[in-house]
Formats: C-alpha cells, sequence, structure tokens
C-alpha cells in the first residue's frame, strides 16, 4: 500500500536519507509506534538499530523518532 501525506510533512522531514520508503513500505518492523508522546515525538517499538535515519534516537531505555513523514502516516493510518 502506498501511503500519502500532506507536502508539508514532506517539506519538513529535509533530512530523510531514506527517500521516502516509509511511503510504500507496508512492513513497520523497525519503526513500529508504541505511543505517541504528546504529538510531538513517537516512542518506537525498536528491534533494530536504526542510527541510519536522521530522526531516530534513543533516550534512557526508550527510542524515539520525530521525523514529521512518519509522524503523519501514523496520525492518518494509525500504524
Amino acid at each position: 500500500m502506498a501511503y500519502k501525506i500532506s507536502d508539508k510533512a514532506k517539506k519538513h522531514s529535509t533530512k530523510c536519507s531514506n527517500n521516502f520508503t516509509c511511503l510504500n513500505n507496508d512492513t513497520w518492523d523497525t519503526c513500529s509506534i508504541e505511543r505517541n508522546l504528546q504529538g510531538a515525538f513517537l516512542v518506537i517499538k525498536a528491534k533494530s538499530n536504526k542510527s541510519d535515519c536522521p530522526y531516530w534516537f534513543s533516550y534512557a531505555d526508550s527510542y524515539y523518532c520525530n521525523c514529521p513523514a512518519r509522524r503523519e502516516i501514523y496520525q492518518r493510518y494509525n500504524i
């Protein structure tokens, strides 16, 4: 399935080094969302090191994503 996001979300995802593969990816195993923190960060159920993604980071024992594109996919499609 191809996911759609707004031009604004794409424009704000300027650091994406993966060429927006999330828009055509049906396997969310490495970026599965555990919960949303106040609409600003997504807490990820990390299964592998996503250090190649500039929006992925860890703090304490949790993993986070602050990618505008991924956040909009989560909000629109609840995945």
